[in-house]
This record gives C-alpha cells, structure tokens and sequence, in this order.
C-alpha cells in the first residue's frame, strides 16, 4: 500500500515538472528558461527535480516524447478505424487542433522546437516526429488514391504545412494579444464563446476541419 501512494506522489511530481517546465519554456524559450524558473512554478525544490530529471535538456525531451507520442498514438488508432483517408485526416486534425488548444504551454513549447535550430533532441523524438508526420503523409496519399484529394498535392510538403498551420494558428488565438485573449476587436460570436472554454475549442477546431477540407477539396460526408 505504501509503495503504491509512494509511487503515485512521484508521478504526480514528475507531471508537475513537466507541465511548469512547458509553460515556463513556452513563455520564456529553451535557452533562455531555467531550472530554478521551473522548480518555483512547479513549487518543489532544486532537489527534488533533478531526483526525476538530470538536467533541463531530460525535462524538454520528456515533455515532447509524451506528449507527441500521445497524439502519434491517437492518429494510429484513427487511422486503423477510419473507412476513408477525408475521415481520417479530419479525425487527426481535430485531435491535434484539440490537443494543442486544450494545452496551450505545450502548443507553443512544441511549436518552438520543432523548428528550432540546433535543437538537441532524444532518438524516441524524433521517431515519434517522423512517425507522425509519415501517419499524415500516408492519409493524404490514401486520399489521392481514393479520388478525394487533389492529385496535384505533394503529400509530405503538406503534412508539414499542416503541422505548422494548426500550431501557429492555435497560439495566434489563444496565445496573448490574440483575437480572443487579447483586446482586439473580436466577432460577437468569438466573443459570447470565450465564455465557455469547451464551445469555444469546438468552434476552432471545426474551422480548423473546415480550412483543411476546403484546401484539399474532401468531400464531406453526411453520415456519420
């Protein structure tokens, strides 16, 4: 029993490391963020931190491994139970688009390094890097085999495109001086939706879907 609660009181620890870590490095930047930044927004000890991660470098590769390799898996599981590529590329960006607004300290981590230069990352990263970029990849050209996707996409320039449009687009809107944090004009609708956080993700993805669509032409289905 006591070894139980032992090793849930760690891993509650270790996710707080790891989300003040991605908020502190979403704000602040890999170089310019540092340990005792993280410790004081996760409220543990210098200690304590390096019991779980030997450096900074161990907290940024844990935070990307994890949390990609949960969206990898999730567009895996879509991907298997789609019955045609316009289903599955939506599911996929839904679950992205979703994922990224539901965490924005983790969108805009994630953003960052994945085109930052000189970037150091761990050998699981960047399987699960590739892996979810072949996994959109392979939706598109299922697409196009289909006869729902325009033959004239190069699949693996827009699976990147696609990468880098949900985040970008994600922290223009969420992120501060955003159309909906910010104090900018927004529409009346944007606006009663800030309200609730559920409808308002909702409503972003659905444009998100929407734009997707359009861009490749995918016929939307009416039934479910």
């Amino acid at each position: 029993m006591m070894k139980r609660i032992r090793g849930a009181k760690a891993d509650a620890t270790r996710k707080q490391l790891l989300d003040a870590a991605a908020q502190v490095i979403g704000e602040k930047g890999y170089s310019a963020a540092t340990v005792d930044q993280i410790v004081k927004v996760a409220g543990v000890s210098k200690g304590v931190a390096y019991y779980h991660f030997k450096n900074k470098a161990a907290l940024a590769e844990s935070i990307l491994e994890e949390g990609v390799g949960q969206i990898v898996e999730g567009f895996e599981r879509i991907c298997a139970e789609a019955p045609a590529a316009d289903k599955a590329l939506m599911g996929m960006i839904e679950l992205f688009a979703s994922r990224a607004f539901g965490n924005k300290a983790f969108g805009r981590f994630l953003m960052a390094e994945l085109w930052r230069e000189g970037r150091a990352w761990s050998d699981a990263m960047r399987v699960h890097e590739a892996r979810l970029l072949h996994l959109l990849e392979e939706q598109l050209v299922r697409g196009q085999r289909e006869g729902i996707f325009r033959p004239e996409i190069d699949p693996a320039f827009e699976a990147v495109a696609l990468v880098g449009m949900v985040l970008t687009t994600t922290m223009y809107y969420v992120g501060e001086g955003g159309p909906i944090t910010g104090s900018r004009a927004i529409a009346p609708a944007a606006a009663a939706l800030h309200e609730d956080d559920d409808l308002m993700k909702n409503a972003f993805v659905t444009h998100i879907c929407d734009l997707v669509q359009h861009a490749n032409k995918v016929e939307c289905s009416t039934g479910d």
